[in-house]
């Protein structure tokens, strides 16, 4: 139901009570001749003249943009305001930074389980990767004209003050430039981009972020659907200066660039499809292509939904690396209960880890950290109803012994809390897989 626009009824009330509306309400229209005629014509076109004035001077001072009347019912009516109040301030492009801590697992050491898809990461993307990283950074210090303001230079600069130092140095970088010049041969081509599909709940920013930590690279993460505007086109501008932004960044150094939720904005185009949505997903593809531009700048993107994509962005040089990541193996879900319960800090006695794997088969990690949530809240319940006795001043030792998390505890928050895999067809990734390989 459509609100009262308080304005529009002022606007109104002024039109009806004016002198000049009570006139022609009142006014006998008749006319002695043509030019009698004429001129009456003349008065009302200049009265419709003078509303259409007040009618722009009122919708640019409230803004009013009713929708139209033939609109599709439930339709949401694009926006006719100017756009650029919408991007007067373009949303920076954060390039988050990872700090190694000695207490704290780092890369892939992290990631528990999940060997095969470490292994296939570290041999198709990581390594290769990692040299080209490298070489690039040798070839900036041999050649301090690329970057004669980096730190680098400085430190080569200084280096080169004594000529024994120096020495050894050139040679071990011109091993290395020699040692990728003979791999650069078999001219092994780097994935442009690679798709992550798994199902909810497995993992797929931590893994990427870990992936992020392997490399020694800067990580942006941007969810598709951040890119939607209410303006028309504004969604494809967007997308556009994120791009560009991204590129800039890439600039100086290598970046790993993470686009979640990827079908939101890249769904299968259709002869049903928006005229808008498919500019959006062709201004995609185009970003995808430029790529090329930016060899620093590397794509993951992710999905729960690979058979809603569009075919076009799977194609060579787009995501033409898939990799698809289920449910986390024994090993893994092992080690996710140790993390949550036993280095997270949280008082327990004599848990069977291995046991509590197995009766979690096809739980994924979100699973297994809400059940460990869980338990520990169950069995931290009884010290909150110590609170009477803590302000009565009657607590004693013996009331803060025994609260802990025991065997019998986890496995009943288990059976409470099924796998949420329950819920989702799993056929999806089987079949879409065989259609795609």
């Amino acid at each position: 139901m459509t609100q009262k626009q308080p304005g529009f009824d002022a606007f109104f009330t002024a039109i009806t009570t004016s002198p000049e509306f009570k006139s022609a309400m009142t006014k006998d229209w008749k006319w002695d001749s043509l030019d009698a005629l004429e001129a009456s014509l003349r008065q009302m076109e200049s009265w419709v003249e003078k509303a259409a004035d007040i009618m722009k001077n009122f919708d640019e001072k409230f803004n009013t943009h009713l929708p139209p009347t033939w609109a599709t019912p439930g339709a949401t009516p694009p926006k006719t305001g100017n756009p650029q109040d919408e991007s007067k301030t373009p949303p920076a492009v954060e390039v988050q930074h990872f700090v190694r801590k000695e207490w704290k697992p780092w890369g892939f050491e992290a990631v528990a389980g999940m060997d095969e898809l470490k292994a296939e990461l570290q041999d198709s993307f990581i390594k290769p990767l990692r040299f080209k990283f490298l070489v690039e950074k040798l070839k900036k210090q041999s050649h301090p004209e690329l970057d004669s303001g980096s730190s680098v230079n400085k430190e080569s600069e200084k280096a080169k003050e004594d000529n024994e130092i120096n020495s050894v140095w050139q040679k071990n970088n011109e091993l290395i430039l020699r040692l990728y010049t003979e791999y650069e041969k078999f001219k092994i081509s780097i994935p442009t981009g690679m798709l992550f599909y798994w199902p909810p709940g497995t993992g797929k920013t931590f893994i990427t972020k870990k992936l992020a930590e392997e490399l020694g690279c800067g990580f942006i993460s941007k969810n598709m659907g951040e890119f939607g505007s209410s303006y028309l086109h504004q969604t494809t501008k967007n997308i556009k200066d994120f791009f560009e932004w991204a590129k800039k960044a890439a600039e100086n150094e290598p970046i790993i660039l993470f686009l979640d939720e990827i079908d939101s904005l890249v769904s299968k185009r259709t002869t049903n499809v928006d005229a808008n949505k498919a500019e959006e997903v062709s201004q995609f593809l185009q970003e995808f292509n430029a790529l090329e531009s930016a060899p620093n700048l590397i794509v993951i993107a992710a999905t729960n939904r690979p058979d809603h994509l569009d075919s076009a962005i799977l194609r060579s040089w787009r995501l033409d690396k898939k990799i698809y990541l289920g449910p986390p193996d024994t090993v893994a879900r092992r080690e996710l209960f140790k993390m949550y319960i036993e280095k997270a800090g949280r008082p327990s006695e004599s848990l069977d880890y291995e046991e509590l794997a197995k009766l979690t088969e096809w739980y994924v990690s979100a699973d297994i950290e809400a059940i460990c949530d869980e338990v520990a809240r169950d069995a931290s319940r009884d010290l909150l109803e110590l609170i009477d006795e803590a302000e009565s001043g009657t607590l004693t030792e013996k009331h803060l012994d025994g609260h802990v998390i025991t065997m019998d505890d986890v496995k009943q928050t288990i059976i409470d809390m099924p796998s949420s895999l329950k819920m989702v067809d799993m056929s999806i990734y089987d079949n879409w897989l065989e259609q795609v390989q």
